[in-house]
């Protein structure tokens, strides 16, 4: 989305509803009526192939604003409870990191509740509210960074380290616990000062 400065989302469902979304930064959809049905109808009236795919569009649901790229909780766990999933924490689906920290979180709760259930002594905390926290962490470095355009500066470098760009790809493609991987352990100080080698050398 030129226009704005972001991204959208169509995901048609097969009983003939659509879904559209839009994400961009508060700049960016300035120059579009405040009223969220409003913005929405001239968003797609603005963009080409939005407007070819939905002209005729009958309104199903009013539009909503969510402010913020991620949603998160103040305890995982308690008494009797534990979070799994977007249950835990969304964030933005740019890099699809959410069926990552599903699985993992899924995978990390049930062994903590089957020790529990054995009688075992289960520190929740370490065992599992930290190394998720870890994993988001990296995740929302990488997505921020996304978003004020330091990951565009080392993705389209005309020149790249075969070595940084594979420890780069496996963060995105899930490896967020992956102590070996210095974009994991330094995420934010590595990525930052990545880009900024690139940028001296441009």
């Amino acid at each position: 989305m030129p226009n704005m400065g972001g991204w959208v989302w169509v995901i048609p469902f097969s009983n003939g509803v659509t879904s559209l979304g839009l994400v961009t930064d508060l700049e960016g959809s300035k120059r579009y009526p405040e009223n969220e049905a409003d913005c929405l109808r001239a968003l797609v009236a603005d963009e080409p192939s939005l407007r070819a795919r939905l002209s005729d569009t009958e309104w199903v649901l009013q539009p909503q604003t969510i402010k913020g790229y991620s949603c998160a909780v103040k305890k995982l766990f308690g008494s009797n409870f534990c979070l799994v999933g977007n249950a835990t924490e969304f964030l933005d689906p740019v890099f699809s990191s959410g069926v990552t920290l599903a699985l993992e979180s899924g995978n990390r709760a049930t062994k903590c509740v089957i020790r529990q259930l054995r009688g075992e002594q289960v520190d929740w905390d370490a065992d599992y509210a930290k190394p998720m926290m870890m994993g988001i962490d990296v995740f929302r470095t990488f997505v921020a960074r996304w978003y004020d355009g330091t990951l565009p500066t080392i993705f389209f470098a005309s020149e790249s380290d075969a070595g940084m760009r594979n420890k780069i790809c496996s963060v995105l493609a899930g490896y967020v616990w992956d102590e070996s991987n210095p974009f994991v352990t330094q995420h934010d100080r590595k990525v930052t000062q990545l880009a900024r080698f690139i940028e001296s050398r441009a």
